[in-house]
């Protein structure tokens, strides 16, 4: 069993193989039993903390893979977010796609991590961003899979790895992190609405409760669903914001 295996993960990787109705009734689930979904995430969050080890940094830094030429976000990019039709603020991304656990497979081919991390031009925070390939990532996918990686980058010595890898120092260390889930244009239809606002009434469970406990208190600022822009270019990309809380 790797290391950094956590239940967390396990229930995320399940999910993935779900139908939209069998991801709403597992959804609604965790919404009665909010407070499952908060266990998971300290239990992977404290799983991530034991395993970590300043002493391996070298080894750590050793399996993070070369930026891929084609990945769609990278270093500088500009992400313009609209609220209304109207341009609310932008971001810049520090870098694209990059795995809070390790992995020997490039983490935008694997696209189980990050998509692209993100420094608010408005705010001293980080985005954590994830985005969805095809209308089969849904916004209830998105969310557990931020949710793992937010519990996976933030233990001390994940920050300090960010930090070097990432951040290089373009942000206070005591910034907080935002959560963004970008949905593929397709996946915003009808049929998917549901799920959507489900999923938005769970992002709200957690974090009342996770902003509750001392140790995350200041950790967690936004959570926001954004439907990625078809129409975009190669220097910016827009999203079109559908909730944040």
């Amino acid at each position: 069993m790797d290391e950094f295996s956590t239940s967390f993960r396990d229930r995320y990787e399940h999910s993935r193989t779900l139908d939209l109705e069998k991801q709403i009734r597992e959804c609604a689930d965790y919404i009665q039993h909010p407070d499952v979904l908060v266990h998971e995430f300290l239990e992977s969050y404290y799983l991530i903390e034991r395993v970590t080890d300043p002493e391996r940094q070298d080894e750590l830094d050793e399996r993070e893979s070369d930026e891929l030429i084609l990945e769609r976000f990278h270093d500088s990019l500009e992400l313009e977010i609209l609220a209304d039709g109207e341009p609310t603020e932008r971001i810049v991304c520090a870098g694209g796609a990059f795995d809070p656990v390790p992995s020997e497979q490039h983490p935008a081919m694997r696209h189980r991590g990050l998509d692209y991390i993100g420094l608010r031009e408005s705010s001293s925070s980080i985005v954590l961003g994830v985005t969805a390939t095809s209308s089969q990532e849904s916004s209830y996918l998105l969310l557990l899979r931020a949710l793992n990686c937010f519990a996976e980058v933030t233990p001390p010595f994940q920050l300090s790895r960010l930090r070097k890898l990432v951040i290089r120092d373009r942000i206070e260390p005591d910034a907080s992190f935002d959560l963004q889930m970008g949905l593929s244009p397709q996946s915003v239809d009808a049929a998917a609405a549901p799920l959507q606002q489900l999923s938005r009434d769970l992002a709200e469970a957690f974090k009342t409760r996770i902003v509750a406990d001392p140790q995350f208190n200041g950790t967690l600022g936004w959570i926001e669903c954004l439907s990625l822009d078809p129409d975009n270019t190669d220097l910016q990309t827009t999203l079109r914001r559908a909730w944040r809380l």
